[in-house]
């Protein structure tokens, strides 16, 4: 079966920078709805067409990816305005005029934290390689939800 809209696929698949450092190994599979956008347009457009055993190498850029590094998404807070035992690495999820999003701790000092909204990987340049493990028709369930359910996929 070709990989095309309302097909389930199941990718083993990798992620490096192209420096050929690791960012994602990629321990499990990712398993998708595709035409769904459930994964990156552009690795969904070059999988489409593909069989079990195809096997695809992909760069995206930031803006095909995560999106360019945003430094008006990164603010000071006071640490008495966080949760107690706030420590840098940590995540915190705020709520601003766009709606909730999640915020990671960068640096503390002199009581207050900073604060950053921009995914980890926004600016960096991902090169996505994988292979085609399954293709297989969606469920009407998986259809109406929009995703793919079952392992690898979303759980209800």
């Amino acid at each position: 079966m070709k990989i095309s809209a309302n097909t389930v696929v199941t990718l083993d698949y990798e992620v490096k920078d192209p420096q050929h450092e690791m960012v994602d190994p990629g321990e499990r599979p990712l398993v998708y709805l595709h035409g769904s956008s459930g994964i990156f347009p552009k690795l969904e457009a070059a999988l489409d067409g593909k069989t079990v055993g195809d096997s695809v190498q992909v760069q995206l850029e930031p803006e095909d990816a995560f999106g360019e590094y945003d430094d008006e998404l990164v603010t000071s807070e006071l640490l008495q305005n966080l949760p107690e035992g706030v420590l840098v690495g940590m995540q915190l999820e705020g709520t601003g005029e766009h709606g909730t999003h999640i915020m990671s701790v960068t640096e503390i000092e002199d009581g207050r934290a900073v604060l950053d909204g921009n995914h980890p990987l926004a600016g960096v340049t991902l090169v996505f390689s994988c292979t085609v493990s399954e293709v297989r028709a969606a469920t009407a369930e998986e259809l109406a939800h929009g995703h793919a359910h079952g392992e690898g996929g979303h759980q209800h």
